[in-house]
């Protein structure tokens, strides 16, 4: 290392006696600079903490559950999942198995590829084939992706490999038959816009099954997969604690319970006849509110509090309105910060039942629908996010929407406006595309009828209806 002034490069002092340094030092010199110029660059500050590195990029927005249509939510699972493939590669599909007879299996087939070809950003073939057959279809295109797809157990499962395709004579002697580099698999229940590839459902329940669940005093009632385990769930919201379970074997087994008393502290002035409801987003949480309570709260996967929601009741199909006196406000809002805001809907008037649901059509566009019953009153009104509105006289203070038969209309089932428990029932409508109100069926219930869910299809027949009464929960399918 040189001492005194640093190397200012030819025709500077060479040295502390000032002679000419040699060429073979001056380049080593040179090198061991600039090697150090890189190693400690002249801005770098040890003594200082180094600026906060730039945030990382925001990540790509989750696809989503049940609020979109069943193949474009395949779509996007699948485009997630797969990743940055070449722009020339061709989507195949193979020929589509199903454990439920198929209307149009050909129809169906070719529609699921070139959805999910779309969310690719990739080319489809129209020819149904095989892993082989598929390679010569994509034999110009260098990559295959290869669909995989079969309906089972009301469900849409897709699976997806990516192969190489050899191009030459000699890369196919190789490896005639590469391996796949990319592998996903994604599944879905069937709505109405895949559903209309079967037989018509008719909207008959045919059957009653009844469990006991030892609650006599049930206010609300949601349906879903919480933990996204492929099976759903019921959950039971009473005034003094809140289940989760399934029904086996003629009762309700919960797998977990939480008692009011660790979510929330009672209203200051709770109502004789309590205002409940529920609302689940599958494999995420449940919003559960109580007029007897002064929060409503948010529970997780796990059915463990997750955070409060202030003085709310939520929707069913998203959304929160707050409690003021007696009634519900008929204004939505977002439940907690961080969730998309709903679809704005004005209702008008202060409600004493609230209950909505996202429905598919069979052009696999989603609809928002809303309804609710007039505080006081035995008016209920609807509206969707397309501004069409209907209104059903004669209700009682218990509401569901659903789709049940999967034809993209939405049913409305409520109770019967009565004083007495031993004349209540359970009435479908379906709201029709022509914006009438039809009455589908009834069902006496002649111990009351105190809370109503519709569940998701599991299959490609009626959907459930769960109907909660003193001590028993009723599956009608």
């Amino acid at each position: 290392m040189l001492r005194g002034a640093p190397f200012s490069g030819p025709g500077g002092p060479s040295g502390a006696r000032g002679r000419e340094m040699p060429r073979k030092t001056r380049v080593a010199l040179a090198l061991l600079a600039l090697f150090a110029a890189r190693a400690c660059p002249a801005h770098a500050q040890p003594d200082k903490a180094s600026p906060p590195a730039p945030p990382p990029a925001e990540s790509a927005r989750a696809c989503t559950a049940g609020r979109a249509s069943a193949l474009s939510e395949l779509g996007c699972e699948l485009a997630q999942a797969l990743g940055k493939l070449p722009a020339s590669a061709l989507v195949v599909a193979a020929p589509l198995v199903s454990d439920a007879k198929l209307a149009d299996a050909a129809q169906l087939s070719s529609r699921l590829v070139s959805v999910t070809a779309g969310a690719l950003g990739l080319k489809s073939s129209g020819e149904a084939a095989t892993v082989a057959r598929a390679r010569s279809l994509a034999a110009q295109a260098g990559t295959l992706v290869h669909l995989v797809p079969e309906v089972q157990r009301g469900e849409l499962r897709i699976t997806a490999d990516v192969y190489p395709v050899p191009r030459s004579f000699w890369d196919r002697v190789r490896d005639p038959e590469p391996n796949p580099r990319a592998h996903a698999f994604a599944s879905r229940r069937l709505d109405a816009e895949l559903r209309a590839f079967f037989p018509a459902v008719p909207l008959v329940a045919k059957r009653t099954d009844k469990a006991q669940t030892g609650e006599q005093s049930p206010v609300a009632l949601a349906c879903g997969d919480l933990n996204g385990d492929g099976s759903l769930e019921a959950v039971i919201v009473g005034r003094a604690k809140a289940q989760l379970g399934r029904v086996r074997a003629g009762r309700f087994v919960a797998t977990a319970t939480v008692a009011w008393t660790q979510l929330s502290p009672l209203s200051r002035a709770p109502l004789r006849e309590p205002i409940g409801s529920a609302s689940l987003e599958p494999g995420r949480w449940v919003d559960i509110g109580l007029s007897d309570r002064l929060d409503a709260v948010r529970l997780d996967a796990s059915f463990t509090l997750r955070e409060k929601l202030g003085r709310r009741l939520p929707w069913p199909g998203g959304g929160c309105s707050k409690i003021l006196g007696t009634s519900v406000r008929p204004e939505l809002e977002a439940c907690a910060k961080g969730d998309d805001p709903p679809k704005s809907m004005p209702l008008e008037k202060p409600a004493d039942a609230v209950a909505g649901a996202t429905v598919l059509g069979r052009d696999g566009k989603a609809r928002q629908v809303r309804a609710l019953r007039v505080f006081n009153e035995s008016t209920v009104l609807l509206r969707d996010d397309a501004g069409q509105s209907a209104r059903l006289d004669g209700s009682g203070a218990q509401l569901a929407v659903g789709d049940l038969d999967g034809d993209g209309q939405p049913e409305i089932l409520s109770s019967s406006d009565t004083l007495e428990d031993t004349g209540d029932a359970l009435v479908v409508h379906t709201w029709q595309t022509d914006g009438k109100l039809v009455e589908r069926f009834r069902v006496a219930v002649p111990t009351g009828v105190r809370a109503l869910a519709v569940c998701p299809a599991e299959g490609v027949g009626l959907a459930a209806t769960l109907l909660a009464t003193p001590g028993e929960l009723w599956v009608l399918r």
